[in-house]
């Protein structure tokens, strides 16, 4: 089973939408547009999106308002605005109205999907803090006073260091940390063995998470830098 991140476009330019949908597909996520906003609110709660991005100017709607709006459904719905205004006073605006990010057209994809990595990784970090002691990042969960780990409903178990390295590698999603900060953080900056054993944990992890130990989607190396825990749309393994 697998579960992408879910994205809403909200825009009235089909020439922006084709192209935002296009790229945002390309780059596995799944992608729901609508070109007015009395449409977009009323499919909201169909649709449960992890983002939106939102234009300034619709037909029907202000996007400020739009935004507003949808801050009274879900308090923590990251929200990207794009529009052509670009004056401090517009801004200011936008931003108060519950937008996290503001893009000013034109802008590259580039950056848009920079823009759209940190904003997905800063909610589902911001998720991770919410339950002292437990950290959910979709449904892969951590409990640390239960010391217990679920994913995709299914128990998973775990040795103490794999359980430590595990909460680590959750506590900064998205980000690449060194064998040498693995193992200062999990092992203490007294260990003596070898450096190795990080690997080794690394292997034991997929072989329980990963649906392809062998092809990680989850857990990635990343050359030259560790390892990096991806979002949680990857593939749990099928017991």
């Amino acid at each position: 089973m697998t579960s992408k991140i879910k994205i809403m476009i909200v825009d009235d330019d089909e020439t922006i939408v084709e192209t935002l949908t296009y790229n945002l597909t390309r780059n596995n996520f799944t992608v729901y547009s609508f070109n007015n906003g009395a449409l977009a609110l009323q499919k909201f709660t169909e649709v449960i999106p992890d983002l939106v991005i939102l234009d300034w100017m619709l037909p029907d709607m202000k996007g400020p308002d739009i935004c507003a709006l949808l801050r009274e459904q879900n308090a923590d719905l990251p929200v990207l605005m794009l529009t052509g205004r670009s004056t401090p006073q517009d801004i200011a605006f936008g931003l108060s109205k519950g937008a996290d990010d503001y893009l000013v057209k034109p802008f590259s994809m580039v950056e848009l999907l920079a823009r759209l990595e940190a904003l997905i990784r800063r909610s589902l970090k911001d998720k991770a803090r919410s339950h002292k002691g437990r950290i959910e990042l979709g449904s892969l969960i951590l409990d640390e006073d239960a010391r217990r780990v679920s994913f995709n409903g299914k128990n998973i178990e775990l040795s103490p260091r794999e359980f430590s390295l595990l909460k680590v590698l959750m506590q900064n999603v998205g980000r690449a940390l060194s064998t040498e900060a693995l193992l200062d953080r999990v092992w203490g900056s007294d260990f003596d063995g070898d450096v190795k054993t990080v690997a080794v944990h690394v292997r034991w992890l997929r072989q329980k998470l990963e649906a392809d130990p062998k092809n990680p989607t989850l857990l990635e190396t990343v050359h030259r830098s560790g390892y990096r825990l991806n979002m949680p749309e990857a593939v749990a393994k099928e017991n």
